[in-house]
Parts: C-alpha cells; structure tokens; sequence
C-alpha cells in the first residue's frame, strides 16, 4: 500500500516537471525560430566607396534610425537607413550606414522589405511604458534596448519611437502585455532580427570607419 502511494507520488511529481518543461518550450517557440525572406540582406548590400559623392547623410532624407542602450553601450549607434531619390527622377536610393560606419546601397528587393515592415511597427498601440518599450520577458535583468525612431513626412520632424528590450530570437513572450497582445508582434521581430545583422561587423572585428560615424552621429545626435 505504502509503496504505491510512493511510486503514484513520484509518478505524479515526473508528470508535472514534463508538463513544465513542455510549457517552457511552448513559450519559446510559439513563433517558431526567426526567419525573414530578407535574411542577409546587410551582405547583399552595396559598399559605398570612402570618399563617394553620391550620397551625404542628412536628416531630410533620413527613414530610419536605431540606437542601442545597454550596460555595456549606453549611447551606441546601430543603424540609419536613409531614402534619397535619384538624380534621373526614376525612383529612390536606400542607403544604410551600419555599426561600424560602413556605407552600403541597399538592394531594392530588401529596401522595400524592410520598409514595409517598418510601416507595419508604426501601426503598433503604444505599450504605455518608457521610451514606448516591448518587454520580452527574459531570465536575466538589464537586457540591451534597440530604439527605432521611424522619419516620415506624415510625421513631420518629430519621429515615431518603437524600443525593444530584451530581443532574441528565441523567444517571444512579453514580460507584460500590450492590449491583450502576448508576444513580440511578427513585424517587429522580425524587423529587429534584420537590423541587429549590421552589429555582426562588431563582433568580427570589422574595421570602423569613424569619419562616417561621426557624420551619421551628427544627424542622429538629438535622438540619444
């Protein structure tokens, strides 16, 4: 009798752990892992030769801006996407200036990926915390913020912030939700796993072009 009550005790006890570890990975991958059929496009960008006349950052033709705050990069640079049409009147040039201060022309295809979902973040409600922040809900404190502010002509001289604390790609769920909403929104996970491609240079070392970081840092410099 006693050592069927031990074993169903046990049994139960192994149950209720599976459950959990099946709630955990539920959780995680309820998105499923990152992907984006713009995947790479940093790398299928076209460099920019130093010293090229053919595009100068501005704030008019600025689209564009994401800044980093984390313990480690308080006041850190990210990336600027900028949008300046041709000279012949055939459409518009999207040119990005990376982490590291790179120059590149971005492919079409990509540009228009990217811009479409940066559209699609502008549409966000607002989450009500600081710096209009989405929370992923994370083990660890202090977790690197990513801050977008999107340029439109809609929106004048003032742009649109949408911060993100806490991203991987992972992982989905909000510390706290937004209107009912549970998760990072697709869009802005998606947006966010592309622009964090251009911090990879960081990590390998890349040369840092700092005349092109101070120019971009000119322009970006009331958004820190």
């Amino acid at each position: 009798m006693l050592r069927t009550l031990f074993f169903s005790v046990i049994l139960g006890a192994i149950t209720l752990v599976v459950l959990r570890n099946i709630a955990a990975t539920r959780s995680l991958s309820s998105m499923g892992s990152w992907t984006s059929p713009f995947a790479l496009w940093h790398s299928r960008a076209q460099v920019v030769p130093l010293g090229s006349s053919t595009f100068t950052p501005s704030l008019d033709t600025l689209s564009l801006a994401v800044l980093l705050n984390s313990p480690a990069e308080n006041e850190g640079f990210t990336l600027a996407l900028f949008s300046q049409p041709r000279e012949d009147g055939s459409g518009t040039d999207v040119f990005a200036i990376d982490a590291v201060g790179h120059t590149l022309l971005v492919a079409e295809r990509d540009a228009t990926g990217i811009f479409g979902l940066v559209k699609e973040v502008a549409k966000l409600p607002p989450t009500g915390a600081f710096r209009n922040t989405w929370i992923v809900k994370r083990p660890m404190t202090s977790q690197p913020i990513h801050r977008f502010f999107i340029f439109s002509d809609m929106l004048g001289s003032n742009p649109h912030e949408v911060s993100v604390q806490g991203f991987t790609k992972e992982s989905t769920e909000l510390k706290h939700p937004v209107e009912g909403i549970e998760e990072l929104p697709p869009s802005l996970w998606e947006l966010t796993g592309l622009v964090l491609e251009v911090r990879e240079g960081i990590a390998d070392g890349a040369s840092r072009d700092e005349v092109s970081l101070k120019k971009v840092r000119d322009v970006v410099g009331s958004l820190f």
